[in-house]
């Protein structure tokens, strides 16, 4: 597998992997409805103001792709057919090695996704109750993740 940096011949792509895992994502979190397209969320969460973006690709498939900064892994979204194939393992140790100390990560209380993130180091250090960002009409719980090595 590569990890390279986004391009923008790379959008129509990203919206094809995150629209079915998010809508997983949201299904495991009991949040079905609060569903919005990559092409409206991507821009209300500021994805390419805020966050380095990253794709992870397979045989020259786009399989994957990771967001964060030096605080925050804001973003991390595997195609369902490629899960559980060690993608967002690696996308995490990308991000992980390419971060400052402390960083930090949200997960939706219910997501598959946070023993991952367990595996990978991170430790829960609070449960939030709020707003969903990007789609504040949804009221989420989360939980706070931090990871320190």
């Amino acid at each position: 597998m590569q990890i390279r940096k986004y391009q923008e011949s790379d959008f129509s792509t990203l919206c094809e992997i995150h629209d079915p895992a998010r809508k997983q994502e949201l299904a495991a979190a009991n949040l079905t409805a609060a569903f919005i397209p990559f092409k409206i969320a991507s821009q209300k969460e500021g994805l390419f103001d805020d966050y380095q973006v990253y794709v992870a690709q397979k045989d020259k498939t786009t399989v994957g792709f990771v967001a964060f900064n030096d605080e925050e892994l804001g973003w991390l979204y595997v195609k369902p057919e490629y899960q559980h194939q060690g993608i967002g393992s690696q996308l995490i140790d990308f991000a992980i090695k390419n971060a400052g100390r402390p960083f930090y990560l949200e997960v939706l209380e219910g997501n598959p996704a946070q023993k991952l993130y367990l595996a990978k180091g991170f430790k829960t250090i609070q449960h939030e109750s709020g707003k969903m960002p990007g789609n504040e009409s949804f009221h989420v719980e989360v939980d706070l993740m931090k990871y320190e090595k």
